[in-house]
């Protein structure tokens, strides 16, 4: 049986995913390089520019099964079976482990986490019939450590990089190769514009964390998207970057485990163990916004 070559992308549509357009980069650098790609999202009118470049889109939500189910079929149909999923709908939840109403949390997790899960479970029994197969997950740099602020967004990078590592391991038999992605901090990706946006509001005390959230978001402007970025938002990556890696992940014989995009995935860790727990979080205190 021939191998499948499409390439079921989620989280592609405004809002969700890798912000800033590195969904769309992906989606439009893998096209032209001639694999069929299914750019999907929860809004498709957010994909009609997608769809202009040629580019098949679909309504795919993780946290609604049929669609799900839809999906993978239609693609199953078409090429015999899904050959490469991308993992990369997400959004960021910001608030205190406090604080935060566990219905958001709960969603947090949905999104991230299981609805990622159960669209894996549905394009592996595909993937084993074929005899290969590729799932890409897209982690982060935050998938090795925690600020405050973003603990339970940072949990669940830190559950993937546990899934990505089981999986790999359970599927290797039938050719099916697992790959993680741990980028920097992507230049607009996730980056808010005011406390409002946070949606600090509903739940957090200002009395507590106002001061906080004020710095929080003032620190972030560094990652906004810019010709010029300044200060630490020069060493973010750039959304182009993050789609050639996924390129890579998606068309190598033989794809690393992990890929680290940017200069701190590849020097914290090690920083991390020169330097020991305690100075560890000395770092975290002095780089990242504190309460």
């Amino acid at each position: 049986m021939n191998q499948s070559r499409a390439v079921l992308l989620t989280g592609a549509s405004s809002g969700t995913g890798l912000s800033s357009g590195s969904g769309r980069a992906t989606a439009l650098r893998l096209h032209r390089a001639g694999w069929p790609v299914y750019a999907t999202g929860r809004d498709v009118q957010a994909l009609a520019d997608l769809a202009d470049e040629g580019i098949t889109v679909m309504h795919l939500d993780v946290n609604d099964e049929e669609s799900m189910v839809t999906a993978v079929k239609r693609i199953t149909d078409e090429h015999g079976a899904v050959g490469t999923l991308i993992n990369n709908a997400a959004y960021s939840l910001n608030g205190t482990i406090g604080e935060t109403p566990m219905d958001e949390v709960r969603a947090q997790f949905e999104t991230n986490v299981f609805g990622l899960c159960r669209l894996t479970q549905l394009v592996l029994p595909g993937m084993r019939e074929q005899g290969g197969g590729r799932v890409i997950i897209m982690s982060s740099i935050f998938g090795m450590f925690a600020t405050p602020g973003r603990g339970y967004y940072q949990a669940t990078k830190h559950a993937l990089e546990a899934i990505g590592d089981s999986l790999r391991l359970e599927v290797a038999r039938y050719g099916i190769k697992v790959v993680l992605l741990q980028p920097a901090p992507i230049l607009g990706g996730f980056v808010p514009d005011s406390v409002a946006d946070l949606g600090m509001d509903s739940h957090e005390n200002p009395a507590l964390y106002q001061e906080f959230w004020n710095h929080f978001v003032d620190w972030h402007q560094a990652y906004r998207l810019s010709d010029n970025p300044p200060l630490r938002g020069r060493i973010a990556v750039r959304a182009e970057n993050v789609a050639k890696v996924l390129e890579k992940a998606v068309t190598s014989p033989n794809p690393r485990i992990r890929y680290r995009l940017g200069m701190p995935p590849r020097v914290l860790p090690k920083m991390r163990a020169l330097i020991g727990e305690r100075g560890w979080e000395r770092f975290v205190r002095s780089f990242f916004p504190i309460p």
